[in-house]
């Protein structure tokens, strides 16, 4: 590799001195396909959510989607039907636990409105299936989620995601 492609006029520390030309020796084990390559990827993450369940203690089916709900609390108000407002608190997790999200970082409930693809697939689908008042866990697979692109810095490629919802309010219109 030419110097100017690599470290130039400054070199690298005591390592590589400046303009020093860089010889790699590369091997190509695999060349793949993009769809082969999310496959794969796919296969790695149902592997990751089986361990989190497991870890976790949770026993619960997926739905149809591959989405987890599990129940914390049922609530006692209505069921948000689609185009109904909602008020969800919420805190974002990846499955190793570390927060990307919280509606507590701005003190104020999150609203939207239901099944009109405001937000992530999983939680139109997840909080459609809770009550006012009512609190779960949503386990959401990357397809679900923010998918082969991740979302900014936090989130990376083919997460899937943990989501504590608490379902604060129906607004029904």
């Amino acid at each position: 590799m030419l110097s100017s492609l690599a470290f130039g006029e400054r070199g690298r520390g005591g390592m590589v001195p400046p303009y020093t030309t860089l010889i790699s020796e590369l091997e190509l084990v695999k060349i793949q396909s993009k769809k082969e390559y999310d496959n794969q990827q796919r296969l790695g993450e149902t592997d990751q959510i089986e361990k989190y369940l497991k870890e976790n203690g949770i026993t619960e089916k997926p739905t149809a989607s591959g989405l987890y709900v599990v129940i914390r609390e049922k609530g006692d108000g209505p069921a948000p039907k689609p185009g109904d407002k909602v008020k969800v608190w919420y805190t974002g997790k990846l499955l190793d636990g570390t927060v990307f999200d919280a509606s507590s970082n701005r003190n104020k409930a999150f609203e939207f409105p239901l099944g009109q693809g405001r937000v992530i697939k999983g939680w139109d689908e997840g909080i459609a299936l809770m009550k006012q008042g009512g609190k779960a866990t949503l386990i959401i697979p990357s397809n679900l989620g923010y998918g082969e692109r991740g979302s900014g810095q936090r989130i990376p490629p083919f997460s899937p995601l943990v989501f504590e919802v608490e379902l604060q309010e129906v607004i029904k219109e």
